[in-house]
């Protein structure tokens, strides 16, 4: 399996997961990005993830998994906000009121200190999804 297809499979797999459907998976790279060594990135506005090509080429298989699934927590948090009437009762409101905070005030790991970025609630709760998918659904013996 190429790499491009770890990340579109894993986008898919954690889509199924999460109840979201269309969310699109592009391929870029670094140029495209402010920041070269983002390895993804979430679209908030197209529902897209795009990951870094270049970054995809020296990554090994399971940082693109983690990467596909923590960016896939992010279209998850931002269709809560956006459509909330798909997913009553799946989070509490206070979690999706902090949630539209955090990206109407996002703060990205290149432009502020990496310790705001990690405390911001969207990005303990995307790497912390990430990593309970791996731990729960995964062989820890899995090979890509």
């Amino acid at each position: 399996m190429t790499k491009h297809q770890i990340a579109t499979k894993m986008v898919q797999y954690a889509s199924d997961i999460l109840g979201l459907s269309e969310i699109e998976v592009h391929f870029k790279p670094k140029s495209f990005f402010h920041y070269e060594e983002v390895s993804a990135i979430f679209n908030e506005k197209l529902y897209y993830i795009i990951f870094n090509e270049d970054w995809m080429a020296i990554a090994l298989p399971e940082e693109i998994v983690l990467t596909a699934l923590h960016e896939t927590r992010h279209a998850y948090q931002k269709a809560n906000i956006d459509f909330p009437q798909f997913f009553v009762g799946k989070e509490t409101e206070e979690t999706i009121n902090q949630w539209k905070k955090d990206f109407e005030n996002y703060n990205k790991p290149h432009e502020h200190n990496l310790s705001d970025y990690a405390s911001q609630s969207i990005e303990k709760d995307a790497t912390d999804f990430a990593w309970k998918v791996i731990n729960e659904y995964f062989d820890p013996k899995l090979e890509f």
